[in-house]
């Protein structure tokens, strides 16, 4: 059977190490503060690799073979609760390539074991009964405990921990400083896209989290190494790319990886070994990824209330940099009624992560969305 040659522009979190580009400064960075045991606020835009930085170091030798490493996506969150059923649901799948499943389930008091079928093996297991979490703060508590008596230092690595700030509990913030603070043999890495939010978390002395992890910034990927990787992905499966093309994907998307790569993926798969893709290519290789997305916005769409299909689509229209909703020019070209009834729109899509701040004015998170909305709405 001939060999499938896979697409080297890797669109899903994790990516083998010879498909990463760049990141070699953050690598090491990254890499010297889990190795000194620091705690690391690490702040960058949306979609530009975090989760993706986090994993190429857990890889790297002297991370992989000294440390239990984990990774909790907790975006998804709305309490402590979910939180920790997040957090359990992490540790309980690795628990058995770390041999400490047993020790797992013993040391949880709070939740009571259960036992699962399986239809299709007919065999009975022991499940967790994480379903059972009544008291999350404890749960959360013995899990911790339990990873901090472990032989070898365990890293822990929180994605999007700025949403704590929106758990329907009290104090959430002054409990998990509290927690982690207790920690001997735990480091903790706490990334966030919206920089205002941990900004103030990690930055102001009135808040819990202040002067606990060094800070760490991850920009763009410099265009010309980007431009370089592209190419030579291409050349390494008899293809190949204009460069102009390369450098007019990373301009139209400002240099955010992940649309990036998304662009690179489609066009490698439009390219037949030995063809050239040409610059003139790119508004058919954006309307097929587009079309590829167009079923997911349909439905996403169709969930928000008029006000917010209305004002969506007038920011999609506007200046791609974000516009002043509540500016009466704005509210006026596009008839949307009330200045309170588009405050109330805009806050509900903000609270979603449909829109976000930029400075005074707002703009759609998803740059796709935003050019798909300017085309079917």
């Amino acid at each position: 059977m001939a060999n499938i040659v896979k697409n080297p522009f890797i669109i899903t979190p994790f990516v083998p190490e010879e498909y990463f580009c760049d990141r070699i400064k953050e690598t090491g960075e990254l890499c010297k503060h889990i190795l000194n045991g620091r705690n690391v606020a690490l702040f960058a835009k949306r979609r530009l690799g975090k989760t993706g930085l986090i994993r190429h170091c857990f890889e790297q030798k002297s991370i992989k073979e000294n440390y239990n490493t984990f990774l909790i996506d907790i975006y998804s969150a709305g309490s402590l609760k979910e939180m920790t059923m997040l957090v359990a649901k992490e540790v309980f799948s690795k628990s058995g390539v770390l041999g400490i499943r047993e020790k797992l389930l013993n040391g949880l008091k709070s939740i009571k074991p259960t036992i699962e079928y399986n239809e299709l093996t007919a065999s009975f297991s022991l499940g967790t009964g994480l379903s059972e979490i009544k008291y999350p703060d404890k749960t959360l508590e013995e899990i911790i405990s339990l990873l901090d008596s472990l032989k070898k230092p365990t890293v822990v690595a929180i994605d999007e921990f700025q949403t704590i700030r929106n758990f329907k509990e009290k104090n959430v913030e002054a409990y998990l400083r509290t927690l982690m603070q207790k920690c001997r043999n735990i480091s903790f890495i706490y990334t966030g896209s919206i920089s205002l939010s941990m900004n103030n978390m990690f930055k102001s002395p009135d808040e819990p989290f202040y002067n606990s992890a060094v800070m760490m910034t991850i920009g763009v990927i410099d265009r010309s190494v980007y431009n370089e990787f592209a190419v030579t992905m291409f050349k390494k499966y008899g293809k190949d790319i204009e460069p102009e093309l390369v450098d007019e994907c990373y301009d139209y998307f400002n240099g955010v990886t992940w649309y990036i790569q998304l662009m690179m993926n489609e066009a490698f798969a439009q390219t037949m070994p030995g063809e050239v893709l040409k610059k003139s290519e790119f508004e058919s290789i954006y309307d097929a990824v587009i079309a590829q997305q167009s079923f997911s916005y349909e439905e996403q769409f169709a969930r928000f209330s008029e006000k917010q299909k209305s004002l969506l689509t007038a920011i999609a229209n506007e200046d791609p940099d974000g516009v002043r909703i509540t500016s009466e020019d704005f509210i006026s070209k596009y008839g949307l009624g009330s200045t309170s009834s588009v405050q109330t729109a805009g806050n509900a899509l903000k609270k979603n992560n449909v829109i976000t701040d930029n400075g005074t004015k707002r703009q759609i998170n998803d740059l796709i969305f935003r050019d798909w909305l300017r085309k079917n709405c």
